[in-house]
């Protein structure tokens, strides 16, 4: 009897270790992010990741309380960082893909754009099917939604895969590519700063099973009480005007997408 109660008592105080740490004190959140998707996110010449999501971020991180600080993060291994506890949630511009969505806990939606095709500015043709892509070489930043359309739709089309966002219309520029595939406002802003260089062909439907619903922050499974306290502050940014006057910095759309 005396050893039963031993191992009840030890295995009560295991609970409530357990409990303990996973209930903890959010004064600091890590954020990651892949710093080259302008105007979303990049480096500035100090060396400062700045952008959207970073003015985003810091007025969500008012709302909670806590002190957010950024980490860049190439964007292959931004989810098992996450995972490995190198930061507490990824602010990057990821869609809500199915896949995604097995391996981490998303927020809810902030923004949804559109993916398109970009050409060369001298290209004129607006054939973007799969028999016209034949014998051109494709663009795309991997582990993205969009390597996994082209990956989807574009089977045996060339297609060459760059770690940063914004390589595929820098490449593009400079007439290594043939096509990219990106965002919309990530492309239009490249190609305000680089006149003539290209131009957007078309836009692709965001399919549910390859692109997800739109953005959302993503975090470790088990930090439900960090998603809610984020889902807490989208929810007073959106009722208060505060999304709307930081879009509005970045951008003459509403890219929410709601």
């Amino acid at each position: 009897m005396k050893l039963a109660k031993l191992m009840t008592m030890i295995g009560l105080a295991t609970s409530l270790a357990g409990v303990s740490a996973e209930a903890k004190d959010w004064k600091t959140v890590r954020i990651g992010m892949d710093a080259t998707y302008p105007p979303f996110e990049s480096v500035d010449a100090s060396g400062k990741i700045v952008g959207f999501e970073v003015d985003y971020a810091e007025a969500l991180c008012a709302k909670m309380k806590v002190k957010c600080t950024y980490q860049n993060q190439d964007w292959d291994g931004i989810i098992p960082a996450l995972l490995s506890g190198k930061f507490d949630v990824i602010f990057s511009s990821m869609n809500m893909t199915p896949p995604r969505a097995k391996k981490v806990l998303f927020s809810e939606m902030y923004y949804a754009t559109a993916p398109v095709w970009v050409a060369q500015g001298s290209n004129k043709s607006d054939d973007v099917s799969p028999a016209a892509m034949k014998g051109k070489l494709i663009g795309v930043q991997s582990s993205t939604v969009f390597a996994a359309y082209l990956d989807s739709a574009y089977k045996g089309i060339d297609v060459k895969l760059y770690p940063g966002g914004d390589e595929p219309l820098l490449d593009l520029a400079n007439g290594r590519l043939d096509y990219a595939v990106n965002d919309i406002l990530v492309t239009k802003g490249f190609i305000e700063k680089n006149p003539g260089c290209c131009r957007i062909v078309a836009e692709i439907k965001r399919t549910p099973e390859i692109f997800g619903p739109g953005v959302g922050a993503a975090f470790r499974p088990d930090d439900k009480d960090l998603a809610a306290m984020f889902n807490k502050a989208i929810e007073e940014a959106d009722a208060d005007g505060t999304f709307k006057k930081i879009e509005a910095k970045f951008f003459t759309i509403d890219i929410r997408g709601k």
